[in-house]
């Protein structure tokens, strides 16, 4: 399982945000050789916090899942996705611009822990998908890491 975060933040918080990258990393890391079924593999969660002047650029999309293998060019990049679910998750940016480092990563695990609804509301595509043990897997990694 492939699990990332993709970070879509203002400019005036780069600093308050630096730890998505390092969150993003090590999630990737722990769940690099777990398994969950065969028809997920790969979680890319958009992470939006920008402010309120620039919301109207930055809205949540709809959740997207590809099944069968897809060929992207996007910015430079080319690449193959396939069993691949991609959604946004929106923080509140005066909470993250106010949290110190541990409070923010708390209030990130929390989130991400309540944004997983989205793949129980994809059920009808993603078949065999463990979500009771992935969902389990990623509250006892939070746990470990002193987020929740």
């Amino acid at each position: 399982m492939k699990l990332v975060l993709a970070q879509y933040t203002s400019a005036d918080i780069v600093k308050e945000t630096d730890f998505v990258t390092g969150f993003s990393n090590d999630l990737k890391s722990h769940f690099n050789k777990k398994e969950y079924g065969d028809s997920l593999k790969n979680i890319v969660i958009g992470i939006i916090c920008v402010s309120s002047s620039l919301e109207a650029f930055f809205k949540p999309r709809r959740p997207k899942y590809i099944k069968d293998k897809k060929h992207v060019k996007s910015e430079g990049f080319e690449y193959d996705i396939e069993k691949y679910l991609e959604y946004d998750l929106k923080l509140d940016f005066e909470i993250v611009k106010k949290a110190s480092d541990d409070e923010a990563k708390k209030y990130l695990a929390q989130e991400i822990l309540k944004s997983l609804d989205v793949i129980e509301t994809m059920k009808s595509k993603i078949k065999d998908f463990d979500l009771i043990n992935f969902k389990r897997d990623l509250e006892n990694y939070f746990k470990e890491k002193g987020l929740i």
